[in-house]
């Protein structure tokens, strides 16, 4: 869909629509189904945006995917044109989270307040084991996706096989396909090539408040100690989930929905 020369992200609108708006993005490999038990929670008080990233619908849009740039502007006219009377409130997850950083960044002034799920504005420095871990599994999907480009039911199953290894969970599991991967093949390719680099999160800082919450049960940690520091000097909140993993808003939905409640709460 496009407005006013601008490209949006698919999206639907449910809940109260005399609330503040709260636009929701989800990351790999899910789309805007993710947020389920929240818009159930939300939606008596709150007018709930439910974006779809584009390619991870139905139909792919682009057979080689979007690079973050592209991604943030169509977040941003969707914003837009979902509510042009001023800046809204953010739910993000995953790589939605890292867009939503970046939206802010590039568009200061359009999130008022922003909740991120489980990774952070900044990564730090992995361990040679962590680092191991996230090669392993980021670059399988680069090859599925690859691969998908070809083979599309060969690169399909891959994706899935990958995503029965990181514990996606069931129902998003039987979805997963390999062109969900551009966001991964993109990503790396921006941090390898040197004239790319000006596409990815630098020194961010935070222009409006965050609330971060992430699952502490996990190998993984997608935030560094001073991402925590970061937060709450620019007036946010950060809190670990004891015995939640990745996809915390399922898991430990009545946790997610209560601190989301709170920040959100006018």
């Amino acid at each position: 869909m496009s407005i006013g020369g601008a490209t949006t992200c698919a999206h639907r609108i449910e809940g109260n629509p005399a609330g503040p708006t709260l636009v929701f993005i989800h990351g790999w490999p899910d789309d805007a189904g993710l947020w389920r038990r929240q818009v159930a929670a939300l939606s008596a008080d709150y007018r709930c945006v439910l974006i779809t990233l584009p390619n991870f619908g139905a139909q792919s849009e682009k057979p080689g995917g979007f690079d973050f740039p592209e991604l943030v502007r169509r977040l941003a006219a969707t914003i837009r044109t979902v509510h042009p009377e001023g800046p809204v409130d953010l739910v993000t997850h995953d790589w939605g989270a890292y867009l939503g950083y970046q939206l802010d960044q590039a568009h200061p002034g359009l999130v008022s307040r922003m909740a991120a799920l489980d990774v952070g504005g900044h990564l730090g420095r992995p361990g040679l084991k962590q680092s191991l871990m996230i090669i392993g599994y980021q670059w399988g999907l680069v090859v599925a996706w690859l691969l998908g480009g070809l083979l599309p039911p060969l690169g399909d199953r891959m994706a899935r096989s990958i995503g029965t290894v990181v514990h996606v969970p069931e129902p998003q599991r039987k979805r997963i396909r390999s062109r969900f991967g551009y966001l991964y093949f993109h990503f790396w390719r921006n941090l390898l090539l040197p004239w790319k680099r000006a596409g990815l999160l630098a020194h961010y800082r935070p222009t409006c408040p965050v609330l971060y919450l992430w699952g502490e049960r996990k190998p993984l940690q997608f935030h560094s100690p001073r991402w925590l520091e970061i937060v709450a000097e620019t007036g946010g909140r950060a809190e670990g989930v004891a015995g939640a993993g990745h996809w915390l808003m399922e898991t430990h939905a009545d946790r997610v929905n209560e601190r989301l409640g709170e920040w959100f709460e006018r």
